[in-house]
C-alpha cells in the first residue's frame, strides 16, 4: 500500500471510530429522536440492522463451507476433465474390478458387496476412482499385477 492510501486508510478508521463514539455515548432517546428527524422510522431502522448483521454473520459462519464446495466443484470439474485408460467394453470393465476385488479385498466395502447388481457406469466410476487413488497402477491391461 502506498503512503496516500495509508493516510486515507487512517482518515476512514477514524470517522468509524468518531461515528462509533458517538452513537455509543448517545442515549436512546437521542438516537429515536435523530432517526425520526431523517424522516425514518426507528423499527424499520431495527430490522433492516437486525437482517443485515444476521445475514452479515451467517455468510460469516458459512465461509469455510463455502470455500468447500468451492472446491469439491474445482475437484469434480478436474475428475471429469481427465482422460481415464480403462477397458473399452463394459464387460472387460466388470472382470477387471472382480479382479482387483479378487486380489485386494481390503477395496470391497459394503458398497460393492453385491457386485452382480452394479451398474456398468457403477463399475467404470469405481474403476475411475481407483484409477484416482493409483490403485490400477500395479496392474496391466490384462488384468494382472505388474509388480
Amino acid at each position: 500500500m502506498s503512503n496516500r492510501d495509508l493516510d486515507y486508510e487512517r482518515q476512514l478508521q477514524a470517522i468509524t471510530d468518531a461515528l462509533s463514539e458517538s452513537v455509543a455515548e448517545a442515549t436512546d432517546a437521542e438516537i429515536l429522536a435523530e432517526t425520526r428527524e431523517e424522516g425514518q422510522e426507528p423499527e424499520s431502522v431495527a430490522n433492516r440492522v437486525r437482517n443485515f448483521l444476521l445475514s452479515t454473520s451467517k455468510t460469516f459462519l458459512q465461509r469455510e463451507m463455502t470455500e468447500s464446495r468451492k472446491q469439491y466443484e474445482r475437484d469434480v470439474a478436474a475428475l471429469q476433465g481427465r482422460r481415464y485408460t480403462l477397458p473399452a467394453t463394459a464387460q472387460e470393465r466388470r472382470s477387471l474390478l472382480a479382479w482387483v476385488f479378487q486380489q485386494k479385498p481390503e477395496f470391497l466395502t459394503a458398497q460393492w458387496r453385491d457386485f452382480e447388481n452394479l451398474t456398468d457406469e457403477d463399475v467404470e466410476s469405481c474403476l475411475k476412482q481407483m484409477q484416482e487413488l493409483g490403485i490400477l497402477d500395479d496392474i496391466d491391461r490384462s488384468g494382472r499385477e505388474t509388480r
